[in-house]
């Protein structure tokens, strides 16, 4: 992706001028190179430049091109493309990854977005199926592996699969392709600490900045993940997966199946004991959705070939187990930044580029509301139509949740209005706006919605969902809060009302 940032006039830089904000340093943390203009001659150069870096990084890319020298005519010579061969990793690191394969008891393959932007997902299937090696997807990346593949598990991380957890536990050969090994793809999940401490670990990533960076590895390869794939496979030796096969295949399945049931009648989270409610909040939330319950419906609902979008928040994760795709390219997700309002451009943007192909995006009534002000923009004629499903709980679930769990349910600052209705807001711009109280209802009105794209009409989707919630994003990251003698919990703020 190419960033490219008008900046002030250039004459101006450094004296406070109009809209004058230090770009460079404000997107720094955000791509993997950037670059100012410094004349008006250069851009060509420049842009060639960033654009080739962002195809070599696989990661966003900076141009920063002063304000005054968009109205500048030059003449200059368009400078070479350089399109560089993407490496396919050292010699002899694929050697021994092949070899730690081939002699491996329990191997597993975990996915990661670069076997999405590689092409890399038949590579990764033609070695899982020589292995007979489950394959289990990164956090957000359930489109990495097709999901009706007997071989597939699963997403691991925050809300993921169990399956893909107990047997990833399992492993004594781990082939992480494609992926930084994220700290949402590796932390426990349902009390389950999964990842195997004494598994040998090969790393397979573009970047070579990622490998080794969260978990210890074996063997480190900076390659595509399409080609270091294939070279693997080429180098297995000819009994490669034949220790163990049967019954690791038994295991494989009677994993998956066991999942697949608690899966179809969890509707509760198990780690919410209920204290986020008052009694009053609790009677009113009792005949509502479970987050689980509206997760169920929508996939009854959502077409095979759709491509979807989710923000962050509890709401979306918590679906993070139920969505399975056949192809690539059909999950798009917040990924690394985690950015709040991310779901309804994105899915906006999927429409565009795709405009005969269903798509659905998800947000969380907290995160939608940083982005609703493109409700307007979405309604005009020349747009697509898209379907925009909002998670209506009144809160803003994720940091409740951390409240709840580390202050003592004192929580602050995370309710929201009841009186707005996103469907009402809709309708106000023009498009179709629906609210939903039950599963059925949902359901239906997500299949209507994918009909009416079809005449490229727009609808936004309200879910009306109790206040239950999911497990915390990141356990590890807090700690219960010090006692400071002096301070009587008498003298706190009372809990306020959720009525």
């Amino acid at each position: 992706m190419l960033v490219v940032t008008p900046q002030a006039a250039n004459k101006t830089i450094g004296q406070g001028g109009f809209q004058e904000v230090e770009q460079m340093r404000m997107f720094a943390d955000c791509v993997c190179y950037q670059e100012e203009v410094r004349d008006a001659s250069r851009i060509p150069e420049v842009l060639n430049r960033v654009i080739e870096k962002a195809i070599r990084g696989s990661a966003p890319a900076q141009i920063n091109v002063p304000r005054d020298f968009w109205t500048q005519v030059i003449d200059v010579d368009l400078p070479q493309i350089v399109r560089l061969e993407r490496p396919t990793g050292g010699a002899a690191a694929v050697a021994e990854a092949a070899k730690l394969l081939s002699e491996a008891k329990f191997p597993v393959i975990l996915n990661g977005a670069g076997v999405v932007i590689g092409g890399a997902i038949d590579a990764s299937k033609a070695l899982a199926e020589r292995l007979d090696a489950p394959v289990c997807c990164g956090y957000q990346h359930n489109d990495a592996f097709p999901g009706r593949h007997p071989l597939s598990v699963g997403p691991l991380g925050y809300n993921g699969s169990k399956a893909a957890m107990q047997l990833i536990a399992k492993a004594d050969v781990i082939l992480a392709l494609g992926t930084r090994l994220n700290p949402f793809s590796t932390l426990p999940g349902y009390g389950i600490d999964y990842w195997p401490a004494e598994a040998k670990i090969i790393q397979v990533d573009i970047n070579p900045d990622r490998i080794g960076l969260i978990k210890k590895i074996t063997v480190g390869i900076q390659g595509d993940a399409k080609l270091t794939a294939e070279q693997i496979l080429e180098q297995l030796s000819a009994d490669a997966g034949n220790a163990g096969r049967e019954d690791r295949k038994n295991l494989i399945h009677q994993t998956k199946s066991a999942w697949a049931q608690e899966l179809s009648s969890l509707d509760h989270e198990q780690d919410d004991p209920g204290t986020v409610w008052n009694e009053e909040a609790r009677a009113r939330d009792a005949d509502l959705m479970s987050p689980r319950q509206a997760w169920r419906a929508i996939q009854a609902g959502m077409p095979e070939e759709a491509i979807i979008s989710t923000d962050i928040g509890n709401n979306c994760a918590i679906g993070n187990a139920y969505p399975t795709f056949e192809n690539g390219r059909k999950y798009l997700a917040p990924g690394l930044f985690g950015p709040c309002g991310y779901g309804f451009p994105a899915i906006l943007g999927a429409k565009i580029g795709q405009p005969d192909t269903p798509v659905i995006g998800f947000a969380g009534d907290g995160a939608f509301g940083i982005s609703m002000n493109e409700m307007g923009s979405c309604g005009r004629g020349e747009w697509p139509g898209i379907t925009m499903v909002i998670f209506r709980n009144y809160q803003w679930g994720a940091e409740k949740r951390n409240t709840t769990l580390w202050f003592d349910n004192n929580f602050v600052g995370t309710e929201l209005n009841r009186g707005l209705s996103y469907a009402k807001v809709a309708e106000g711009c023009g498009l179709i706006g629906v609210q939903v109280l039950t599963q059925e209802a949902l359901t239906e009105a997500l299949k209507l919605s994918i009909e009416a794209q079809k005449e490229g009409k727009t609808t936004f989707i309200e879910v009306i969902l109790n206040q239950e919630l999911g497990e915390p994003f990141r356990r590890d990251a807090m700690k219960k809060p010090v006692e400071v003698a002096g301070i009587d919990p008498a003298d706190m703020r009372p809990q306020p009302s959720l009525a």
